[in-house]
C-alpha cells in the first residue's frame, strides 16, 4: 500500500475543509437579524414638527397657480419693449392669411394639409385631402376657397366647403381675388409677347376675358384688386421724370380712364387701405438713401395722387397691414444699409420690430420687439385688434404677439 499517496490525499482533504470552514465563518455564520425599531406611541407619532422661525424674504414670491412665467425683461402684452412671441405652428407654412371672419388659414408643409385656426384658438383641418408640395396658396376673403400653385407651375382652384377641384391654366400667375370672392384677376403670360394679357375670370377659370394687353410690360404690372372693386391692378408704364421718379397708372375692369400718380422712387410696392380710398406704398430713391420709404396717397376717382406724403419710416409696404382706415402696423428692420430698397436680400438677416403708425397724425409708435430674433414676412392683425400674427421669413413658422388682454 502506498502510504505516501494516501497521506497526500488526506492532507488535501483537510486543507479543503479548513478553507470551507473559514469562508463559512467569515461570511455566513450568525448573519445579524434586522433591527426591530422600538414601538412608537401613536400620540407621539402624531405630534407636530417644531416650527422654524420666520426669516427675511430670499427672493420673489412664487407665481400663483396658472400664472405665466416670463423671462426677465419680457412682457406678455406689447408695450414697446421685448414682448412674448408665441409660435402658432411648430412647422413651416405657406399661404398664411386671415379671413374676413378672423380665422387664420395656412398650408402645413410637413403633413401637406391645409388648416384653419379659429378665433377661439382651435385648430382644424380645412380638408382631409393632402396637397403635395404646394408652393403658393391665395385664399379668397372668406378663407373657404383658394388658388393653389405647385413648383411645376401647375395650378388648381379648390373649394374647401364643397371639395370642388378644377385645374386652371399653367400660364396664369399673380392672382388676386375680388372683394366678394366671386372672381379672380391674373396675368396670362403667353410665350409670345403679343399673347400676354391681364385677365378676369371665375375662380375655376371659366368666363375668362382679357381687359388689358401686357406685351413686354408684364413685369411692370401688379395685380391687386381694390376693396372698393374699382381697381384690379397698377402699372408702372408711365413717363419717367428724372432718375427714379415714375408715373403709375390704375387699371380698371372696363378700360376706365383713371388718373395716374407720380411715385418718388423705384421698387414700387402698393397696399390698399380697407376702403380702397387710400394707398400705402413703399419706394426707394436717392431721397431715402435707396432704402424703402413708406408713403400714403389718396387713390380713388379724381382724388388719385392727391395728399401724397412720406411717413418717414424705412420698410416695405408688404411688411405692413391696416388695422383700420387710418392705422397701420408695420414690421420695420432695426437697421438697413444703403441700397436695401433696390437689393432687399442685403436685409435678410436684419431683425424686425413692430411699429404702429397713425396716418392722420403721422405718429409712429414702437409697439413691440419680438422675443428672440425674427425676420418678419407677412403681418396680420386680428379683427378685434388684440393679436398680431406674423410669418417668420426664414422658416415659415407663424407667430403671435398679444397687443392687449
Amino acid at each position: 500500500m502506498n502510504w505516501k499517496k494516501i497521506g497526500i490525499i488526506l492532507l488535501f482533504i483537510g486543507v479543503i475543509a479548513l478553507v470551507g470552514f473559514g469562508l463559512y465563518y467569515l461570511f455566513f455564520r450568525g448573519a445579524a437579524a434586522p433591527e426591530v425599531p422600538p414601538e412608537v406611541n401613536a400620540n407621539e407619532a402624531m405630534a407636530p414638527l417644531p416650527i422654524a422661525p420666520v426669516g427675511p424674504p430670499t427672493g420673489e414670491a412664487p407665481a400663483a397657480p396658472g400664472a405665466l412665467e416670463l423671462p426677465p425683461g419680457v412682457t406678455e402684452f406689447a408695450s414697446g419693449g421685448v414682448t412674448l412671441t408665441t409660435p402658432v405652428t411648430s412647422y413651416p407654412t405657406v399661404g398664411a392669411s386671415l379671413s374676413s371672419s378672423g380665422n387664420l388659414n395656412f398650408y402645413n408643409q410637413f403633413d401637406n394639409k391645409f388648416y384653419r385656426m379659429t378665433t377661439d384658438g382651435n385648430m382644424e383641418a380645412l380638408s382631409g385631402k393632402e396637397f403635395y408640395d404646394v408652393s403658393s396658396a391665395t385664399f379668397d376673403p372668406s378663407g373657404n376657397k383658394a388658388i393653389i400653385e405647385y413648383p411645376d407651375r401647375s395650378k388648381i382652384y379648390y373649394n374647401f366647403e364643397t371639395g370642388q377641384q378644377v385645374t386652371i391654366p399653367k400660364h396664369w400667375e399673380d392672382f388676386s381675388w375680388d372683394p366678394a370672392g366671386n372672381q379672380i384677376a391674373a396675368k396670362s403670360i403667353g410665350i409670345d409677347e403679343s399673347n400676354r394679357f391681364l385677365v378676369l375670370s371665375n375662380p375655376d377659370g371659366s368666363n375668362a376675358r382679357a381687359i388689358q394687353e401686357l406685351g413686354s410690360n408684364a413685369d411692370k404690372v401688379q395685380v391687386d384688386w381694390s376693396p372698393n372693386n374699382q381697381i384690379v391692378a397698377t402699372s408702372r408704364t408711365g413717363e419717367m421724370f428724372g432718375i427714379g421718379t415714375q408715373e403709375v397708372y390704375f387699371v380698371g375692369q372696363h378700360h376706365e380712364n383713371y388718373k395716374s400718380m407720380v411715385v418718388e422712387g423705384l421698387d414700387f410696392r402698393p397696399q390698399w387701405n380697407p376702403s380702397g380710398e387710400q394707398m400705402l406704398y413703399s419706394a426707394a430713391s436717392e431721397l431715402s438713401d435707396y432704402k424703402p420709404l413708406l408713403w400714403v396717397v389718396d387713390a380713388v376717382g379724381d382724388d388719385i395722387g392727391k395728399n401724397r406724403r412720406s411717413l418717414n419710416i424705412n420698410t416695405w409696404a408688404d411688411k405692413c397691414t391696416f388695422s383700420d382706415e387710418n392705422t397701420v402696423f408695420c414690421a420695420v428692420p432695426d437697421e438697413l444699409p444703403r441700397g436695401a430698397g433696390l437689393q432687399p436680400a442685403v436685409a435678410e438677416d436684419v431683425p424686425d420690430s413692430l411699429y404702429k403708425i397713425d396716418l392722420n397724425t403721422g405718429l409712429q409708435t414702437k409697439v413691440a420687439v419680438p422675443e428672440g430674433v425674427h425676420q418678419i414676412g407677412k403681418i396680420m392683425i386680428s379683427p378685434d385688434q388684440k393679436n398680431v400674427f406674423f410669418t417668420d421669413a426664414v422658416n415659415g413658422v407663424i407667430n403671435k404677439i398679444k397687443l392687449e388682454p
